[in-house]
């Protein structure tokens, strides 16, 4: 095999690794929420929320408008957390059980919304909750 064949082979194999890698996310910033796009600019506040079988805590959040950081942390099991109605397209969050966490940042807007999780059957068992921005 000629180097010229070689190099060609270790560069396309190079080219493959990156998309491929690219194509799965990665990283602790929020990287998993496909399509989302956190807001510039700094957080005015955090909204810290425990998930656990089969419930967020708190359940009731009352927020003010303008860029917060979201956080989840998951007390146990695995959960992620969405918002309902198509509010906030692409905004997801998740955690698993022994403390693990995801935030990300989101511009809030006036209104009332229901956050969920959105694993088989917790939902159904009452794993949901509201967020008031006013």
């Amino acid at each position: 095999m000629s180097a010229v064949l070689r190099r060609g082979g270790a560069v396309l194999a190079a080219v493959v690794m990156t998309v491929g890698l690219a194509a799965c996310g990665g990283g602790g910033d929020g990287g998993s929420s496909q399509g989302y796009v956190q807001p510039k600019g700094a957080s005015t506040e955090t909204i810290s929320i425990d998930a656990q079988n089969f419930s967020f805590t708190p359940d009731k959040i009352t927020a003010k408008p303008g860029i917060a950081t979201i956080e989840l942390t998951a007390k146990n099991g695995i959960h992620d957390l969405v918002f309902d109605n198509g509010a906030y397209s692409g905004f997801r969050l998740e955690a698993d059980s022994g403390g693990g966490s995801q935030k990300l940042k989101i511009d809030l807007k006036p209104g009332k919304y229901t956050f969920y999780c959105t694993y088989p059957g917790h939902r159904q068992a009452g794993m949901e909750g509201t967020l008031t921005v006013s």
